[in-house]
């Protein structure tokens, strides 16, 4: 079924943000070994610079559902992206590799807020068989995000630098926050808690497995 043009761009808004999001997840695999050339540091930094992005983007998800539930999706999603943002500034603008991967874990906080309001959202926007359409596009988006991952670091590190990488993110997410204003707010019908001692079990049960 085809999308009407006023719920198509909130829909576009919506997988960029996540695109960006699973982007980040793989895109230091290839450009890692110039990332280490260039700051120095401990071989196994490399590694952290995927793990650091990696972990806390896993182990946050539920709770970053469960904020949306609670505060809102759109604003807890606008409020992610625009973290995002500023960690991916300082991801590109990173002096040295502890302060790349810290930067990197407040991303993988940031995308664990964005995600899963990406879901919320859309059912908000669309019913019926538009929502199976849009709801469609989400899996190829996300499964060519990962992939293009390794190759758009390795591209923007050959011909630009690895910070690039990084810096990319700015505009889309910009982007993405202007767009913002056309998602509606949404959030649980019923009152909501944060269950924090199930959090911790959660986060932590998810943490050791990853």
């Amino acid at each position: 079924m085809q999308l009407t043009k006023a719920r198509s761009v909130p829909l576009a808004t919506l997988l960029a943000a996540e695109a960006m999001n699973v982007l980040d997840a793989t895109i230091t695999q290839v450009a890692g070994p110039a990332i280490h050339a260039d700051l120095g540091g401990p071989a196994s930094a490399i590694q952290w610079f995927g793990a650091a992005y990696t972990l806390p983007f896993a182990v946050l998800l539920i709770t970053g559902g469960r904020l949306g539930d609670l505060l809102g999706r759109r604003r807890v999603f606008l409020s992610g992206v625009a973290v995002f943002a500023l960690a991916s500034l300082c991801c590109a603008l990173a002096p040295g590799t502890d302060v790349l991967i810290g930067a990197r874990a407040v991303q993988g906080i940031a995308a664990a807020l964005v995600i899963p309001q990406t879901f919320g959202l859309i059912k908000v926007l669309f019913s019926g068989p538009a929502l199976a359409a849009a709801l469609g596009w989400n899996g190829p988006v996300v499964g060519l995000s990962a992939v293009s991952g390794p190759l758009l670091g390795a591209l923007l590190t050959d011909l630009v630098s690895w910070r690039a990488a990084f810096l990319v993110n700015v505009p889309i997410s910009i982007v993405v926050l202007m767009a913002g204003r056309l998602l509606p707010e949404d959030r649980a019908e019923h009152p909501v808690r944060l269950d924090v001692p199930g959090t911790v079990l959660v986060s932590l049960g998810i943490g050791l497995v990853v």
